[in-house]
């Protein structure tokens, strides 16, 4: 009789976990998050996305939906990144390093299309002149540095690795009115002709 007893016990507290559970689980809510992410390349446009959120009751499903809520880019800190991807959704962990992601849903308030489209950072080719001949430079943007046309060119304490002029931009070390920058293909082959023709060609009239 006490055998018997036990196992209803057991069968009882068994149906009564059942129940509990089966409530539980009907108690559990979901909610799906719409909102959009940029989508494609340069000519982008915004996709629709969905995300789905689970909680005891419908504010807190819509509350983990929001948290779920990304789009992602690539990152374009990176050169030459092979990641090209504009879209819905976190960045997926092979990702790492190349790819960037952003909450659609931030600061108590949706932020749509946050992964805006950024120009990708892709090494190029151009050429500056250096100490009057062409020289190959690499980078992302083009960059040539030289004297100014002001700059003493001649004088004895002239810098001569600012004379010659290269690839880049002015180095912080050079007084902004002596240096010059310019952003085309050879651009300062003309800055250092006029920066060694002004002097002589003052030292011509002062002949004269």
């Amino acid at each position: 009789e006490l055998k018997l007893d036990t196992r209803s016990t057991m069968k009882l507290f068994a149906a009564s976990l059942l129940v509990l559970f089966t409530i539980g689980y009907v108690q559990a809510d979901t909610f799906n998050y719409e909102f959009t992410c940029v989508s494609g390349g340069s000519d982008s446009t915004a996709a629709a996305c969905t995300v789905e959120g689970e909680g005891d009751t419908a504010e807190l499903a819509l509350a983990a939906a929001k948290e779920l809520a990304f789009c992602n880019s690539p990152d374009n800190d990176v050169v030459d990144n092979e990641y090209a991807t504009y879209g819905c959704g976190a960045c997926d962990p092979d990702a790492v390093g190349t790819c960037e992601q952003c909450a659609a849903y931030a600061n108590g308030a949706a932020a749509n299309d946050c992964n805006t489209y950024a120009d990708p950072l892709v090494t190029i080719e151009w050429k500056c002149s250096k100490n009057g001949t062409k020289t190959e430079c690499t980078g992302t943007e083009i960059s040539c540095f030289g004297p100014s046309d002001t700059y003493d060119a001649e004088a004895e304490d002239a810098d001569a690795t600012l004379v010659a002029g290269g690839c880049g931009v002015c180095d912080a070390s050079y007084d902004a009115a002596d240096c010059t920058a310019c952003h085309t293909d050879m651009c300062n082959n003309a800055v250092r002709v006029a920066s060694i023709m002004g002097p002589l060609l003052a030292l011509f009239f002062w002949l004269h």
